[in-house]
């Protein structure tokens, strides 16, 4: 099976939005204000990650 490169963008920005998605559920199950904060920065990465890719596939006329 060959993937082509969109399905690779397509394929990590779902990834991203997933960790995004983890990080900040993760989050809320954690007592400790040190690793909270940790797992705050996480998400708030992967979102970012997300988006930029987000727009990218976009911008090649694809849908995320």
């Amino acid at each position: 099976m060959k993937f082509s490169d969109m399905d690779m963008l397509q394929d990590y920005e779902k990834d991203t939005r997933m960790a995004a998605l983890a990080y900040s559920l993760i989050q809320t199950e954690v007592i400790d204000n040190n690793l909270r904060r940790l797992f705050k920065m996480a998400s708030d990465e992967a979102a970012k990650s997300q988006q930029i890719f987000s727009n990218l596939i976009i911008e090649r006329g694809d849908r995320p």
